[in-house]
């Protein structure tokens, strides 16, 4: 926001000194109301009249719209400071376009006595060059010497979804990219006649699958944390799930490189539960216990019935120190180094969020890391098919 600055040619927003009236209430407001309670907000904050009109400030909204000078900042209504375009033609608030506004509709619904908070999109022009920006508006109404005004706050999310919107495109074009690879790959290993370039092609194809299991975790995993990830619930048969990551596990560099073997151990389980998420689940927990495991280790995954509960236990042969063990499942926390730390949080995410499951561990020298993942045999309203489901073989 710092390159918004005040725009002279916007209806309203003329270079006369501002309104007497406006200059009133803003004194008064001034002296009853405790300024410095409205300068310790760290964004962009002020208080509106009845007319939308801004009749008192932080010093935060005056530097991110570029003006020190309060004669162009009182008495403007929002998206003339902010220099939105569609006041160019129409006084903030009155054009048709502001039907749309989030930023109005926060406001408006503070006019009826209620806290609101709304997303606003906003197109502004600087110089005769377009911008677009996203802000989260929190409006409430207050009381000041008797008289009913509007406080307030903006968020700039600009950066935010400029990066969420990269990141999808990005992505989907690398998904793209590496299925391509798979099916180059696959049609190499149809057509080669010698036994070394099918075996090539074979690794091309495993190393391709692979990258799309990543980026399709990862893209799980976003959609998750803006609480944007809609639940596809299916009858799963549990021995088909874990005997594929089982599979995939035993032939990865994590296995042969300290020389780790996976063994499992699952009852005739079968629930309801959304597959991919599932999967992710597990997936990262034997994951980690992989990376958490002495050379010759062991992993073993376990999952049985359990009070009408599917419960799927992971373990290891490690043990996690007592200074780490209170921080597992934050968010960005890791022994490994940096730019870890999302696996055992995104655990707990899926698990608690999403499947109305509970998740937890043990740990200790003698035998070693346990990691628990309880979640319901079916969703409320839903009930088991009586015929056993098809063998699931991954996702």
């Amino acid at each position: 926001m710092s390159d918004i600055a005040y725009y002279p040619d916007t209806p309203g927003n003329d270079e006369t000194p501002c309104n007497p009236d406006i200059l009133e209430e803003h004194n008064r407001i001034k002296k009853e109301f405790a300024a410095d309670l409205i300068e310790s907000v760290p964004n962009p904050c002020f208080i509106l009249n009845k007319n939308r009109q801004i009749v008192f400030y932080n010093e935060a909204l005056a530097e991110a719209v570029g003006e020190k000078r309060k004669d162009r900042i009182l008495g403007r209504r929002p998206g003339e400071l902010l220099r939105c375009c569609n006041s160019r033609t129409d006084l903030c608030g009155d054009s048709v376009a502001c039907v749309q506004c989030g930023a109005l509709r926060a406001i408006q619904t503070a006019m009826t006595g209620k806290k609101s908070e709304e997303e606003c999109t906003l197109l502004a022009n600087k110089d005769g060059k377009v911008k677009g920006y996203t802000f989260r508006v929190n409006a409430s109404p207050i009381k000041i010497t008797k008289k009913q005004y509007f406080i307030i706050h903006l968020t700039d999310l600009s950066d935010i979804k400029h990066k969420e919107m990269m990141e999808r495109f990005f992505l989907h074009d690398l998904l793209n990219a590496v299925n391509g690879i798979t099916n180059t790959g696959t049609l190499i290993k149809i057509d080669a006649t010698k036994k070394e370039q099918k075996e090539l092609a074979s690794m091309i194809i495993d190393r391709a699958q692979y990258m799309a299991n990543e980026i399709n975790a990862h893209r799980l995993f976003i959609s998750a944390e803006a609480r944007q990830l809609e639940l596809h619930n299916e009858p799963v048969e549990v021995s088909g799930l874990i005997e594929s990551i089982c599979a995939f596990y035993n032939n990865s560099l994590l296995a042969k490189d300290k020389n780790i073997s996976i063994t499992s151990n699952v009852d005739e389980l079968k629930l309801i539960t959304d597959k991919r998420i599932l999967h992710r689940i597990i997936e990262n927990l034997v994951k980690n216990a992989f990376e958490a495991s002495p050379e010759n280790g062991v992993v073993k995954v376990q999952a049985f019935e359990r009070d009408n509960k599917a419960l799927f236990k992971v373990t290891n042969q490690g043990a996690i120190p007592m200074t780490v063990a209170h921080q597992i499942f934050r968010k960005s926390f890791s022994t490994k180094g940096t730019g870890r730390g999302l696996g055992t949080y995104s655990v707990k995410l899926f698990t608690e969020n999403y499947l109305r499951g509970k998740v937890w561990f043990d740990s200790s020298n003698e035998d070693g890391t346990n990691f628990y993942v309880e979640l319901p045999l079916s969703p409320a309203g839903e009930e088991l098919a009586a015929n056993p489901c098809p063998r699931n073989r991954g996702t």
